[in-house]
């Protein structure tokens, strides 16, 4: 009874309201969620996100996909604008000679190039400002590493790389090289490996690890098989953590492509394969040991079966296999989660009407899916040649 009587009144207050002035008020609105409007009366959550879905005010988080030899020795990267939940539009496409892009982070893209004496080198990029600077040799390039960002859109940048044949798991340390944009110059360290046991218990594969990293508040996170590692990077030192498992979890396999992790309200959010989907799961407390440091908030049921377009241009279900729908990229603006499916599309699933929809398509058929990869961007205009990536 007291329920309706408190929806009578909040329809008298909105019958009161001119239109216009609520659409307004509410456009001013920072792109939230549903759940972190508990507080907010129903009328006024509904208000809310019929407008946000109505109108959506521009995120500033995009995609960028990279697709190798566009002609020999010419390789693309694609900038995309998302629009909302199910819009994308081309921003900026540009060509390059670097066949690998192996990072995304605030604006910073890294690429990587294979020399002809099996040497590495990297580029750092700033796409918007279309500005790409050569890095110094790394030390020990001829080794494979894996290699990482840390920039928080403002500061001066670092690039963190170590390889999984460096890493000494009984005596917990890491050998690595940082790169950092103050001196412009790389140094070597051997950093401490916490809870380095923990990948001594289960059987994993070691040598790779696959997907863009995560930056947030001064720390890298990477998900390593039936592990999470973080690199603190003010006492640059490494940490690992049990990466939680659900009843229906899939065993690792040697190449984790479902392995992502993403930074929303504060927290790092982990995608958990599962036999039915997905399974996002959120970390407590960075440091806390125990069992329950990580909290399971919702499934994701994918349905295998998409359209695709055939040779004939003609369109039909077909059935995805297991493991080639792979999470690519999460807006947080949106609460949108992105995926990568064959022959060279893009689906979006949104966590406010668990609904999948089809974004862009990047691929012809009878292209190799494994040929282009998509990552998380953000529209940030990053000046690498200014004073403040020296200070």
């Amino acid at each position: 009874m007291e329920e309706r009587e408190s929806e009578e009144r909040e329809a008298k207050i909105f019958e009161d309201l001119c239109p216009e002035l609520m659409e307004v008020v509410l456009s001013r609105v920072p792109l939230v969620t549903r759940t972190r409007l508990k507080c907010v009366s129903k009328s006024w959550r509904h208000l809310i996100t019929s407008l946000r879905h109505s109108s959506p005010q521009t995120t500033s988080s995009g995609l960028v996909i990279f697709s190798k030899k566009v002609e020999p020795n010419v390789h693309q990267s694609s900038l995309i604008e998302v629009r909302d939940h199910q819009d994308c539009n081309l921003y900026d496409s540009f060509r390059h000679k670097f066949p690998w892009l192996v990072d995304s982070c605030n604006g910073l893209l890294l690429y990587a190039n294979k020399e002809n004496n099996n040497n590495w080198t990297y580029c750092i990029s700033s796409p918007l400002l279309n500005q790409w600077l050569i890095l110094p040799q790394r030390p020990k390039s001829w080794i494979l590493v894996r290699e990482t960002i840390a920039f928080d859109g403002h500061n001066p940048f670092k690039i963190i790389c170590f390889s999984s044949q460096e890493v000494d798991f009984s005596a917990g340390k890491v050998s690595c090289q940082i790169f950092l944009s103050q001196t412009w110059k790389w140094k070597e360290d051997e950093l401490t490996l916490l809870n380095s046991n923990l990948l001594l218990e289960r059987e994993c594969c070691y040598m790779d690890w696959f997907g863009p990293s995560v930056y947030s508040s001064g720390r890298l996170y990477w998900a390593w098989c039936s592990s999470m590692l973080v690199f603190y990077e003010d006492s640059e030192l490494f940490k690992l953590v049990r990466l939680p498992k659900s009843k229906t979890t899939k065993k690792c396999t040697k190449y984790p492509l479902y392995l992502r992790l993403w930074a929303s309200e504060g927290r790092i959010h982990y995608c958990e394969a599962t036999q039915e989907g997905y399974c996002i799961w959120i970390y407590l407390n960075d440091d806390d040991d125990d069992e329950y440091e990580w909290q399971a908030k919702r499934s994701i049921m994918l349905d295998r079966s998409i359209e695709v377009v055939l040779w004939v241009n003609k369109t039909m279900k077909a059935r995805v296999g297991e493991g080639m729908i792979q999470p690519c990229a999460f807006n947080e603006d949106l609460q949108v989660l992105y995926f990568q499916v064959p022959p060279g599309s893009i689906v979006s699933y949104s966590f406010e009407t668990q609904k999948m929809e089809k974004v862009w398509d990047y691929g012809k058929p009878g292209e190799d899916y494994f040929m282009s990869h998509v990552f998380p961007f953000l529209f940030n205009s990053v000046n690498l040649v200014s004073k403040d990536m020296s200070n």
